[in-house]
């Protein structure tokens, strides 16, 4: 055909096309390496992520869950308080309070906090396989190991946070309530500051239990179950077993390795019993456990389908 052929409007130079056709591999190419490369950053990931938390309504409930345990806790430590240390007949007793046993009371709370916090770890992981939205999330960050590093930071972060927020609201009330009754722990002492960190390291640590069954089980009920038991069928079976044994000494010995166990060493700091773990073993099992969960969930979480 003439190459002065005239064309009909609109259409394309016979050239233009294997022109195009040559050049599209390229820029298709460095096209999809730049997306890949936005797609697949870490930090674009985690901020996905945050937002997922945020934007789910049960994280909200257990969060409130949470502050409403606080709160009665909080409650139930004021009016103790009150009776402990207005009865003059228990001011020369071992029964007395101090400042720091009632920081102590309230944080025993987080024991149950424990178990919110655990539900919402599995639930940020299992409601992507039940919505079906695990597929577009995949999509958006096709490395897994990216994606459930991105995830689990996300949850640690969120449940830090809320644990943050709570801690708060404990010297909030704690703290007027032992300046009023002459009990004020001095805010310099480190078994204070120790009590508080490490409550919330336990609180965050164990959580990830319940994120790595969430991964390994895909299923709410089934993570949430199996978390619960997880943490009081150790107890259960243990009181069983000094039972029958009549309380034998490589029962008790294994009982220091179970997770409420490791939990109150772990926070006990300096005043730890002489038969409890040191504290950085204490701290470094609670990890040993958390990852005996997330490292197969991790792995089974890259390796099967979604």
């Amino acid at each position: 055909m003439n190459a002065n052929t005239s064309r009909a409007p609109g259409s394309a130079h016979p050239d233009a096309g294997s022109t195009a056709s040559a050049a599209s591999p390229t820029s298709a190419a460095s096209t999809g390496s730049a997306l890949g490369a936005a797609e697949v950053s870490f930090a674009r990931a985690l901020r996905a992520e945050w937002l997922k938390l945020t934007s789910l309504r049960l994280n909200w409930w257990l969060s409130l869950a949470a502050l409403a345990v606080m709160v009665l806790t909080l409650t139930a430590t004021v009016f103790s308080t009150r009776y402990l240390l207005a009865d003059t007949s228990l001011q020369d007793t071992e029964a007395q309070l101090t400042g720091l046993g009632l920081f102590e009371n309230a944080f025993a709370s987080f024991t149950l906090i424990t178990l919110l916090m655990g539900a919402l770890a599995a639930v940020a992981i299992t409601t992507e396989h039940s919505s079906g939205s695990i597929r577009s999330s995949l999509a958006a960050v096709p490395n897994r190991s990216i994606f459930f590093a991105a995830k689990l930071l996300a949850v640690c972060g969120f449940i830090a946070a809320l644990t943050a927020a709570l801690m708060l609201l404990c010297f909030l009330v704690l703290l007027p309530l032992a300046g009023f009754y002459d009990v004020m722990p001095p805010l310099w002492e480190p078994e204070l500051w120790w009590m508080t960190l490490s409550s919330a390291a336990v609180v965050i640590i164990t959580a990830a239990l319940g994120f790595g069954l969430g991964a390994l089980l895909r299923s709410t009920a089934g993570a949430v179950v199996t978390y619960c038991l997880l943490l009081f069928s150790g107890p259960i079976a243990l009181g069983l077993l000094q039972a029958l044994t009549d309380f034998a000494p490589w029962v008790e010995e294994l009982a220091r390795f179970e997770i409420f166990a490791l939990q109150r060493q772990f926070t006990a700091g300096s005043a730890s019993l002489a038969t409890d773990l040191p504290v950085p073993l204490a701290g470094a099992l609670l990890l040993a456990w958390a990852g005996l969960v997330l490292i197969p969930g991790w792995l089974l979480f890259t390796r099967r389908d979604a």
